[in-house]
């Protein structure tokens, strides 16, 4: 089954996910000091696309196991450690009833499943190439066969080291991203996942975020720091909203990955 959530095709579908065990290490960013200026909010709006991207192939393997007639099918024999363009997803999932009781299994009571997962690796995308440390917990609600429409609920926090082309193209920059990111209500049908047209039908995505700009690959060599907000709204079309510090306004195009000024 072709699918829209592989981070080839730069998919913004929507994790909302609780914090997994394990994160302490990371910086957690905080609520913005600063006004970002347009050129930074260029790269916060292309660092959110590589973050949401990674985020995506993270639900993609999510839904890909869950039994037919959920929204994909299963996979013959399910593991929990596996490899994926580059990264490796080390994952375990749960499923639960209407009463919110763990189960043993997928099951005729089952009502959601959640997943708890770290990802690491390298990305490549067609601007970007991220070293990727991201950990999430994803809750897939609707998984009933008789439900035509998925819900993603959680939060994630990614950190991405990642070399990538300027808005305009012209230059190479280089990135230490940090980021923690809820996602509220993202919903899509599950029709559109099996007919590789999956894009998210509402929600939102809200990120805080902290951006080290680099003079090279070396994490230590910070030309610039600047905390923000990011809020991606995805509204059933293949463009979804990103507003930066509330202030500067994109388009990104869920179909080719461009993000263009709004």
């Amino acid at each position: 089954m072709r699918s829209l959530l592989s981070p080839r095709r730069l998919v913004a579908i929507p994790l909302l996910i609780a914090l997994a065990g394990g994160c302490s290490k990371d910086k957690t960013p905080t609520s913005p000091g600063n006004l970002a200026g347009q050129d930074a909010a260029d790269d916060l709006a292309l660092q959110t696309v590589a973050s949401v991207t990674v985020t995506g192939a993270d639900l993609n393997a999510a839904v890909s196991t869950v039994p037919s007639g959920a929204a994909a099918p299963a996979r013959a024999q399910w593991d929990t450690t596996f490899t994926q363009g580059g990264l490796t997803f080390v994952a375990t999932r749960n499923f639960y009833d209407i009463a919110n009781n763990q189960l043993s299994g997928y099951g005729p009571t089952a009502v959601k499943m959640t997943w708890t997962s770290h990802v690491y690796g390298t990305a490549v995308f067609p601007r970007d190439t991220a070293t990727v440390n991201h950990r999430a917990t994803i809750d897939v609600h609707g998984i009933q066969p008789a439900r035509d429409t998925l819900q993603f609920d959680g939060g994630v926090f990614d950190t991405l080291t990642n070399r990538f082309r300027s808005y305009d193209g012209t230059r190479t920059r280089y990135g230490l991203w940090r980021s923690y990111f809820t996602i509220d209500n993202v919903r899509i049908l599950k029709s559109a996942i099996a007919a590789g047209i999956g894009y998210p039908i509402a929600g939102t995505a809200s990120f805080a975020v902290s951006l080290d700009r680099l003079r090279s690959n070396n994490v230590g060599d910070v030309e610039s720091h600047v905390d923000a907000t990011v809020l991606v709204t995805f509204n059933g079309s293949t463009l979804a909203d990103v507003v930066v510090d509330g202030t500067y306004h994109y388009k990104w195009n869920l179909v080719n990955g461009q993000i263009t000024r709004a």
